[in-house]
């Protein structure tokens, strides 16, 4: 249960994050950003970056850009301008 309620954290800590991005100008999340803020909800950074790439399609559009040691960064296409989830978006 404190499991679930932290990588609920995480997921709406990522959306705002990326919405911060978006509204900057950004189109880029490293994948350290990521697992900087997997650490503030006690994830450690694989699990953190196993969410932020299974979230895809969901919180964020992009690809995914490769390097020496899986992947280190992200495009992001499409971001919202708030943190709020396209299912919230009735509030």
């Amino acid at each position: 249960m404190e499991g679930t309620r932290r990588r609920r954290e995480f997921e709406e800590a990522l959306r705002s994050a990326i919405a911060k991005l978006g509204r900057e100008g950004n189109d880029r999340i490293d994948r350290s950003y990521i697992e900087e803020i997997g650490q503030r909800y006690d994830l450690d950074p694989d699990e953190a970056s196993k969410l932020f790439v299974k979230s895809r399609g969901e919180i964020w559009q992009g690809e995914l850009i490769e390097g020496e040691s899986g992947w280190e960064a992200a495009t992001l296409e499409n971001v919202p301008s708030t943190g709020i989830s396209p299912e919230d978006s009735s509030v």
